[in-house]
């Protein structure tokens, strides 16, 4: 360590001595073909050979001749002891101490010039504060506007100026005034006078010199500033792009001030607090190797040049006349910045820092060039060959320190990115395997927790143990959800996922999923808002359903409450699926993070491993898509993925059409609604999109004595149950097109319950939850696909039983009512056959007439399975209302309104036992006059009946009761009992409204058959 040390310093010192021989070398040349310098005020150029090719450029060193505090013209030359010899160039404060530094002087020389050569120019450089060129009395440049007093203008800029002459002798002036500048006025730099094609040659070269370094450092500074946008934490990059910055504004401010080309309005006064300015250079150098070589800096005293460097730079807003005090402060600072920064990188080579031997040469060519430039400023010409290199050593030697430094790094991650791809697929395997490993277990823990809960077992548990066990049956199937992310997620790492594209309908699948989550999250509503009939995609099915289900889950996990809508519409050959929440949003910073693997939002309350959003993404890209997300803190977010439509989807015919072809490939064509077997026979509908299931199915059922009606999607299924409302059994998949099975189980829900039309499912799903919704939806059963023709054929007699027996049941009901009224009815009508028949004998043998009458109708009732004729109802009606009459003489009216010629047929039993509810229950405890009134309105295709009275009424919890066919103790064969056995026949309905001490109306729709064999 220590001769490598040794080596760098010996190095550094070498470089250094090479720097100061080669300056050494040129100040000792400074003076090409040792032109004489001016002596006395006289400087003779005829002794020295004027090239005619060019590169005639001559420096007017030497003594020349002034007078201070006045600006003489040449005809104003009158007393030469006014003009005394001074050293050019130089401040004539050095050179006279009794000079003040605010005053004026008049520059003379005497030159003798060649008579070969007419056409001459002149080039200035830095004459402090402004000055005026004369040449035989004529003015031939200036820089600014010097005056004897203060009210002289500053302007101190290099300039080329041009005459003409015959040769011979020529006298030079030069008026210079300075009252702003501190340090005194003068000449600082050499002149030059050469023929116009080598004094503009130089003029180019000093500009191009300014130009190329200002591009350097310009073009750098913002190749690292745009550097540190992209790596925000490495600040080093901002303060070496600042740092370049500094250099661009010195070197527009100095040399040819080519500032001035671009902003030539601008005051002297601002172009000097910039020149000052430029002194940040040496903040922005600190700054820099502070933050960059950090372990090394001593930080105290870093601060403290810093605090220091922010002090000498507000010190700019200053008059120059003070500003100009501090320009040796300035100079030491920058000084001993350049030391400090030294020491930093001696400490940063020693500890074998990367790339610090480029630094330290830096700071030493950088430190000559301070000295350098600083003796231009002070009037000390140090070097005289253009252009200067040294800016650029320093500039390429940072470069090549932050170019080693990012190699190292580059390196470095290189070695660091290929140990973690190694680690990575190791965490892999192993959460591969151990997921693989988690799966039997949980499913033992599912199957126990599930035993656990059933009836049986059930009872036995309190209600606080049966929500400890739900608790942990849910922490359950999350983990099992975890563990079939994880293996999927390593399938996709190793590209060993298999998809199956095919045409998919999105609107079937939406809703399916939906239904699932409805069952799941009861407090947020799913709003679904595709539009049937869209266009089919190419996708995986069961991939797409797992995206759905991934997203529409991530909005219900962050929607406590509130709405998620699925939407989706066609843009261009893409299918656009949004899923949009109300839930609180994500932050911007991670929206560019929320597709990475693990990448989760940290709330307690949500639980999860962030493999969701990162599968999906996958999966929709290997399925030809994208996805994306918008999201806003507090409103929400709504998640959009694209899929490919498909290119020919030919439109679906009209759904509601009862008969179309289909062809179905190596199959003969079907023709919807396909029908096989006896009309007579048990009546089965089977619907399914699929052709080739259809027919086997019906290949399957069609010897076991079914009438079967098969139809291809949801509406056509609907529209069978419509028109066939004796159907005594519907077998529907799930997964059709427009209308899926859900929806169809539901609509037929909306007419039938479980038992008057059973369902069963044909599902390809794999999750309990899609299964549990297909039970929601109002299913009796359901198969997996593929289907097992025995275990088919076994579920659908269960089915078609079940239905029996419920309907066997539901007669003897009716029949056991029918007959629970009789001995009770007999008893009283013969008790008031005996009163009347001692009082009136014609009422008696009237009401003895009407009594066999209704016994003759009420035993013709028994079989439930019948209708009868209306007319026939209303007898036993009217029959019933004599005996009540008879009974109660004066207690009520009844009125009865029916069209002329009335014909139908209706369920027996059916509007008599409404009317004895309505004078038992409804006038018979009413005080005062009671009123019944029958209405029998018929269209074309039903019957509308209004029983109306002005009884007492019922409670809402009555009508309730009635309304869910609870059976109420006191109500015989009433209202509750004609509820059920009125919605049981199809298209018919009933509905009753009820005032409490104001009465009651019930009114009935049945559909008219005009003949019994309709019904049939």
């Amino acid at each position: 360590m220590k001769t490598k040390l040794r080596g760098y310093i010996i190095g550094s010192f070498f470089v250094g001595l090479v720097l100061l021989s080669v300056l050494m070398f040129n100040i000792l040349n400074t003076n090409d073909q040792e032109l004489p310098s001016a002596e006395g005020g006289y400087l003779d150029l005829t002794k020295v050979s004027w090239n005619e090719e060019g590169d005639n450029l001559f420096k007017l060193d030497g003594e020349w001749t002034v007078s201070f505090n006045q600006l003489v013209q040449s005809n104003q030359m009158g007393n030469e002891a006014d003009f005394i010899t001074t050293q050019i160039p130089s401040l004539w404060t050095r050179q006279h101490e009794d000079v003040d530094k605010f005053t004026s002087a008049t520059y003379r020389l005497l030159l003798k010039l060649p008579e070969d050569v007419q056409h001459f120019a002149i080039k200035t450089n830095n004459i402090r504060m402004s000055n005026s060129l004369y040449m035989d009395g004529e003015k031939i440049g200036h820089s600014g506007l010097p005056k004897e007093d203060h009210t002289y203008t500053p302007e101190n800029t290099p300039y080329v100026a041009t005459f003409t002459t015959d040769g011979g002798e020529v006298e030079l002036l030069l008026h210079v005034a300075n009252f702003d500048y501190a340090t005194g006025g003068g000449i600082l730099n050499s002149l030059y006078i050469g023929d116009i094609e080598s004094i503009y040659k130089l003029r180019e070269q000093s500009l191009f010199y300014d130009y190329v370094t200002i591009s350097a450092f310009l073009i750098i500074g913002l190749f690292f500033l745009g550097f540190y946008l992209h790596l925000r934490k490495q600040s080093s990059l901002l303060y070496f792009s600042l740092l370049c910055f500094s250099f661009v504004l010195f070197f527009a401010t100095h040399g040819e001030k080519v500032l001035y080309e671009y902003f030539p309005n601008i005051s002297y006064a601002w172009f000097q607090r910039l020149q000052h300015s430029s002194n940040i250079v040496a903040i922005f150098q600190l700054l820099f190797f502070q933050r960059l070589l950090s372990e090394y800096a001593i930080k105290r005293m870093g601060q403290w040049l810093l605090y220091i460097g922010i002090l000498l730079s507000l010190l700019i807003f200053l008059p120059t006349t003070i500003n100009s005090i501090f320009q040796n402060v300035h100079g030491a600072f920058f000084c001993l910045v350049v030391v400090y920064l030294l020491f930093i990188q001696v400490r940063a080579i020693a500890n074998r820092t990367t790339g610090s031997t480029y630094l330290l040469f830096g700071s030493i060519t950088l430190l000559f060039y301070f000295i350098v430039a600083s003796g231009e400023i002070i009037g000390y010409s140090l070097f005289n060959w253009a252009p200067p290199f040294l800016p650029f050593i320093y500039l390429l030697t940072l470069a090549l320190f932050l170019a080693h430094r990012l190699t190292d790094a580059y390196r470095r991650n290189e070695e660091l990115t290929q140990k973690l791809v190694e680690v990575d697929k190791l965490k892999d395997e192993f959460l591969a395997k151990t997921s693989h490993e988690f799966r039997t277990p949980l499913y033992g823990m599912t199957a126990i927790l599930q035993t656990m809960l059933s009836d049986q077992e059930g009872k036995m548990l309190t209600l606080h143990q049966k929500e400890k066990i739900n608790t942990v049956m849910a922490k359950v199937k999350r983990l099992s959800s975890l563990v079939n992310d994880i293996l999927d997620l390593t399938k996709l790492k190793r590209r060993e996922l298999n998809l199956h594209l095919e045409e998919v309908d999105v609107f079937t699948n939406t809703y399916v999923i939906s239904e699932v989550f409805s069952y799941l999250y009861e407090n947020i509503e799913i709003e679904v808002l595709i539009q049937r009939g869209l266009p089919y995609i190419k996708a995986d099915e069961n991939r797409l359903r797992q995206v759905l289900y991934n997203l529409i889950d991530n909005a219900m996990k962050y929607s406590n409450s509130g709405k998620v809508q699925i939407n989706a519409q066609v843009i261009k050959d893409k299918m656009i699926i949004s899923i949009k929440d109300n839930g609180k949003g994500i932050e911007e910073d991670r929206l560019q993070r929320i597709f990475d693997n693990y990448e989760y939002d940290h709330d307690e309350k949500v639980a999860g491993l962030g493999l969701g959003l990162s599968i999906s993404k996958e999966l929709v890209e290997l399925q030809g898509g994208r996805i994306w997300v918008d999201s806003q803190v507090g409103v929400g977010s709504t998640f959009y993925f694209s899929l490919p439509v498909v290119a020919e989807k030919p439109e679906n015919q009209s759904l509601f059409k009862i008969q179309r072809k289909v062809e179905v490939k190596e199959r003969a064509p079907l023709i919807f609604p396909y029908r096989v077997g006896d009309p007579k026979d048990k009546k089965v509908i089977i619907a399914d999109d699929n052709h080739s299931n259809i027919k086997l199915l019906v290949d399957s059922l069609k010897g076991e004595g079914y009438y079967i009606i098969a139809v291809d999607n949801g509406k056509d299924a609907l529209q069978q149950v419509s028109e066939n409302p004796d159907t005594d059994l519907v077998v529907l998949d799930i997964m059709m097109p427009n209308i899926s099975g859900y929806e169809v189980c539901k609509k037929i829900r909306e007419r039938y319950n479980m038992t008057e039309l059973p369902v069963l499912m044909l599902t390809a799903a794999i999750l309990a939850d899609d299964i549990v919704a297909a039970f929601q939806s109002g299913a009796n059963d359901f198969l997996h696909k593929p289907i097992d023709i025995s275990e088919l054929k076994t579920r659908i007699k269960n089915l078609l039983l079940m239905k029996e027996t419920s309907k066997n049941a539901l007669n003897m009901e009716v029949a056991f009512l029918q007959a629970q009224i009789k001995p009770h009815f007999i008893y009283n009508v013969l008790n008031s056959i005996m009163s009347l028949s001692y009082i009136d004998m014609e009422k008696t043998r009237k009401l003895i007439t009407n009594f066999a009458q209704f016994l003759r109708g009420s035993f013709v009732f028994m079989n439930t399975d019948k209708w009868i004729p209306i007319q026939q109802e209303l007898s036993l009606v009217n029959a019933y209302i004599e005996i009540e009459k008879a009974r109660y003489p004066d207690q009520f009216d009844f009125e009865m309104k029916l069209e002329e010629g009335i014909s139908g047929f209706i369920p027996p039993l059916l509007i008599q036992p409404i009317v004895e509810n309505a004078i038992r229950h409804g006038i018979g405890n009413k005080k005062g006059q009671g009123k019944i009134q029958l209405i029998i309105q018929t269209t074309k295709d039903s019957i509308h009946i209004d029983i109306n009275d002005n009884g007492v009424g019922m409670s809402k919890e009555r009508l309730r009761e009635i309304e869910s066919l609870k059976h109420h103790k006191s109500s015989g064969v009433g209202l509750a009992n004609t509820f059920k056995r009125v919605k049981q026949y199809p298209e018919a309905t009933i509905s009753i409204k009820s005032t409490e001490n104001k009465g009651t109306s019930v009114n009935m729709t049945l559909p008219n058959f005009k003949r019994l064999e309709e019904f049939r």
